[in-house]
């Protein structure tokens, strides 16, 4: 490959590099306007500059857009009722669970999870929901993100207001401030406690709440809940309020709250035949706000002596109370059957990783029982040879003693024997037999020699004399290849300056620092 290959390949890889940092830097700035709760300046970014990413998208930038699109959806069924259908297609928001499972982001797994509990919530299949909520609030716990924990528990506010759970909610309000860092983000807690201070006719604790809050005319949310809650003080700007939000988002859910207001405005003005024209026109989409609505009739004809509307708005109001008693009812009783189902499923995978870990580790004994059988087998069959090496060139030996043609036959065979056994087990004995003889025939030295070298050295020497080295391992256990090379030619009566020659040791205190770490692992 030439130079000029490897410098445009050089060039793709670092274009590359840079077009996945280029997508990923406007992405994640997206996804940090969406977690400092500026929903509405994440959206309008994302759209004046998603033309500006750059194609090919690679598959993290691809799940990325996705993540994003469905994570802007979560905040768009406030904003319009007849998003729902779309909302609550899961196909998009399964791939996305299942990418960041296996692509590891805790931070977007932990959305894409409760992204799906609210699909769940809003199917009217609650305790499904219910799970994904909980894997979301273990991963945002373990990750300490005051961002993500605001979602979390925004999230966890629309479960307990469906249930009517008002109490709780307040209690989850005060928590939630621990974790604001903005204005925004105190706004909307202000506002969540104002409404379950007038769920729970507190009224004068939520206008207090609602005074909080800094005045934002562009957060239909604020402007609702100002309506809804002044409607009976603050008539001018209440009504201005809440037709601001009926004109701009006259199908959301945020308009429930003006439309409720306008009702109370309607009754203060004795406007009474205006109510049900009004409410047939725009309906109310909310369960509980649909209980207010009905509430507010109820009460209004009751007064004005229409017992015949008042009746029939009694009865509808008890139809409405008796469901949603037993929806809270059925909830639960399902949610102590989902809480086994979640502790039974946690249970069942602590219990397949622990059989995971037990398979692993009794594949990891089989391994080392049959490497450990090998390994005895083979230094048996090396045993044999090495018996049978011995054997043979005592035999040659003896038979050298008489010359006779039947002698030197039996010489060449055993010799052909010998020669057998080397080249079958060449890299010991051959490799062996010549370290061997650059030793102690052509007075050579062990300077260069490595563990392997001594290792071969005295594998090949027990052909010679097994018994000399089994007595200096069993005299001087956990002694090391080198050292029992060392202690050898000890036991063969070489001196000092001859071992020193032999082993390249060129200082004396080298060489006594050998012989005092021999000696030190002598049996006692």
């Amino acid at each position: 490959m030439t130079k000029t290959s490897i410098f445009i390949i050089l060039l793709f890889f670092l274009a590359a590099c840079s077009q996945k940092t280029e997508n990923q830097q406007l992405l994640d700035r997206v996804l940090s306007l969406y977690l400092d709760l500026e929903y509405e300046m994440a959206d309008e970014f994302y759209a004046k500059h998603k033309e500006e990413l750059k194609l090919p998208l690679s598959e993290a930038d691809s799940m990325y857009t996705v993540f994003l699109s469905e994570l802007f959806s979560l905040n768009s069924i406030d904003e319009d009722v007849f998003t729902l259908p779309q909302f609550v297609d899961t196909t998009n928001i399964n791939t996305l669970i299942d990418y960041y499972s296996v692509h590891t982001d805790k931070e977007k797994l932990a959305l894409s999870y409760l992204i799906k509990s609210m699909k769940l919530y809003l199917l009217s299949r609650q305790n499904d929901g219910v799970y994904y909520f909980k894997q979301a609030e273990e991963l945002i716990i373990s990750l300490n993100n005051n961002s993500l924990r605001i979602i979390l528990e925004s999230v966890r506010v629309s479960y307990l207001t469906n249930n009517m759970d008002f109490q709780s909610g307040l209690t989850l309000v005060d928590d939630m401030m621990k974790y604001v860092v903005n204005q925004k983000g105190r706004n909307i807690c202000y506002i969540t406690k104002a409404f379950f201070y007038m769920a729970g006719d507190n009224t004068d604790s939520a206008k207090y709440c609602m005074q909080l809050c800094s005045v934002d005319t562009t957060d239909y949310m604020y402007l609702s809940h100002y309506a809804w809650i002044f409607a009976n003080d603050d008539t001018t700007k209440a009504e201005q309020y809440a037709r601001k939000v009926l004109n701009d988002k006259p199908k959301s859910v945020q308009s429930d709250y003006a439309k409720l207001a306008i009702v109370n405005l309607y009754i203060q003005r004795e406007q009474i035949a205006d109510i049900e024209p009004f409410l047939k026109s725009h309906p109310v989409y909310g369960s509980y706000n649909q209980m207010l609505s009905v509430e507010m009739l109820f009460n209004c004809f009751k007064q004005n002596g229409d017992y015949e509307k008042a009746a029939y708005y009694a009865d509808i109001l008890n139809k409405i109370n008796h469901l949603i008693v037993n929806f809270i009812a059925d909830y639960k009783v399902s949610q102590n059957i989902q809480k086994i189902d979640f502790e039974t499923s946690k249970l069942k995978t602590q219990n397949f990783i622990q059989l995971l870990i037990i398979i692993f580790i009794v594949l990891i004994a089989i391994c080392v029982f049959f490497i450990y059988r090998q390994r005895r087998g083979y230094e048996n069959e090396l045993a044999v040879n090495r018996q049978i090496i011995k054997e043979s060139r005592d035999r040659i030996e003896e038979l050298k003693a008489v010359t006779s043609p039947d002698n030197t036959k039996e010489i060449s065979r055993l010799q052909a024997k010998i020669y057998e056994i080397e080249n079958r087990y060449a890299e010991l004995y051959s490799e062996g037999k010549r370290l061997y003889e650059q030793i102690f025939v052509s007075n050579g030295n062990s300077g260069q020699w490595n563990k392997k070298d001594y290792e071969r050295f005295l594998e090949y020497y027990k052909t010679i004399d097994l018994s000399l080295l089994a007595q200096i391992e069993d005299e001087y256990p956990g002694i090391n290849p080198r050292q029992t090379f060392y202690k050898l030619l000890a036991s063969k009566e070489y001196d000092k300056p001859s071992i020193m020659k032999i082993m390249a040791i060129q200082e004396d205190v080298t060489f006594r620092a050998l012989k005092s770490k021999v000696e030190s692992l002598r049996r006692k």
